[in-house]
């Protein structure tokens, strides 16, 4: 599958824009707003939608759908693994996330999970130096920028 063909690109953007917000919203107030995800997840699964329909291919909806549920469930069994670690809003992130790398394919979906270990090992012990907090007096690191960033890294790698 060739990355740059059909209009992919453009058609993720309700995931991007939506991430994107919600990084700003997770950094600013360690908040993830549950409507923002949801409008964010039912836009995104409206242009697959109107893809499979237009393109007649029940795969441009089904299979991001499929790849957003193994997202957001394995996170959120990782959220259980260590309570306190991921969110909720961790959890609904990597599903409307989820959406737009796994419209892409396999490899961009697992340089996605590879891009995340990567920078989550990083952006945990950067955080409190990056916000001068102290690692003692600092809440923890806010993780949706992680999810959204490495999901732009992996479609980028992708396409290369």
């Amino acid at each position: 599958m060739h990355y740059l063909t059909d209009m992919a690109y453009i058609a993720a953007l309700p995931s991007l824009i939506c991430g994107l917000a919600l990084v700003i919203e997770d950094i600013r107030r360690f908040l993830v707003p549950r409507m923002w995800v949801a409008i964010g997840v039912l836009t995104q699964l409206a242009v697959f939608l109107a893809l499979s329909i237009i393109e007649r291919n029940p795969a441009k909806v089904l299979l991001p759908l499929g790849y957003a549920t193994l997202s957001a469930a394995i996170q959120f069994l990782l959220s259980r693994l260590k309570p306190g670690a991921l969110g909720f809003g961790d959890v609904t992130t990597s599903f409307l996330v989820g959406l737009a790398v796994g419209s892409f394919g396999l490899m961009p979906y697992l340089y996605w999970w590879l891009a995340m270990g990567v920078l989550g090992l990083l952006w945990i012990p950067l955080y409190p130096k990056l916000t001068q907090r102290s690692p003692a007096n600092s809440r923890k690191a806010p993780f949706v920028p992680v999810i959204v960033f490495s999901s732009i890294i992996a479609v980028l790698l992708a396409a290369l």
